[in-house]
């Protein structure tokens, strides 16, 4: 029995900053938790390459997900309760020199409330919220994160 996917679509920017529009597809089950799969659940899963649409061409691409620098999304991809954590607003300096001001939710216990516990200590794939689209990305391509 194969389970209906869900066509995410977003923005990808790969490392060398080239942009492309493609569907994620995302199970209607999470693995590790109740509800639906997240896109950060697939990015944080122990997948290296990860199967998308090319929205373009329709061609299915297997992307090596360590290349992902990150993921425009143009809606809210969160479970609900992750919005009800503490809001912390970050300027993030991209390695291609892009500055991002955007805030992210803490999910943290309280003795580990710093934005740097929470920079060492989360997967490799944050998700940060701005204020007309939400972005996904790749710790690897951070330069660096201030505190506003």
């Amino acid at each position: 029995m194969r389970l209906e996917k869900i066509k995410r679509r977003v923005t990808l920017c790969r490392s060398d900053g080239m942009k492309l529009e493609v569907n994620f597809f995302l199970s209607p089950y999470a693995e590790g938790h109740s509800g639906r799969e997240f896109l950060l659940d697939i990015l944080n899963s122990n997948l290296t390459f990860l199967p998308v649409e090319d929205i373009r061409t329709n061609a299915i691409l297997f992307l090596n997900k360590s290349k992902i620098m990150y993921l425009e999304i143009p809606e809210r991809d969160l479970a609900e309760e992750t919005v009800l954590n503490p809001e912390k607003s970050v300027r993030v300096e991209l390695t291609n020199h892009e500055i991002l001001n955007l805030s992210l939710f803490m999910e943290m216990p309280e003795e580990r409330s710093r934005i740097s516990d929470y920079l060492n200590l989360s997967a490799q794939f944050i998700y940060l919220c701005g204020k007309e689209k939400d972005l996904i990305l790749n710790k690897s391509f951070m330069f660096s994160v201030k505190d506003l």
